[in-house]
């Protein structure tokens, strides 16, 4: 397996991610080619992917934050495919994460994952992130 970062939005990354969204978060909606372009063009925030065979078994999003307090940086929309899951793709996309978020200095780095996503919870943990005492709020404007 390879996890590379996502440099040019082509139609295999577009298919991809439109395959795999859906698996996320059923009430998403599926990004088009500007977005993720604008993604990939960001200077903080990484797209990644685990291919295997010429297809795209996964995905994750790091987003560096500048804050007074320091650099810190998110991993968001960990999606792994169906057909892929239980063969270390989400352990090798969030690894791949944490390494390059170090490697550019970054110290902190959170996550968030719904209690009934249990083996995205162990997994978390065993690669090391410590569950916080703290309340995660939302506002959603209409």
């Amino acid at each position: 397996m390879k996890i590379s970062k996502v440099d040019k939005v082509s139609d295999y990354v577009l298919n991809a991610i439109e395959n795999l969204i859906p698996q996320l978060s059923s009430t998403s909606k599926i990004p088009t080619r500007t977005d993720l372009e604008t993604i990939v063009n960001s200077n903080s925030t990484y797209l990644f992917i685990a291919e295997e065979d010429n297809n795209i078994l996964g995905t994750l999003t790091l987003v560096f934050n500048k804050i007074p307090t320091g650099e810190k940086a998110w991993i968001e929309d960990v999606v792994v495919d169906k057909l892929a899951r239980g063969k270390g793709v989400g352990k090798s996309l969030t690894q791949f994460a944490i390494n390059y978020a170090i490697s550019n200095g970054v110290t902190k780095i959170d996550l968030t994952s719904s209690p009934e996503r249990v083996a995205a919870n162990k997994l978390y943990q065993k690669l090391g992130f410590k569950k916080r005492t703290t309340n995660v709020y939302r506002y959603i404007a209409n």
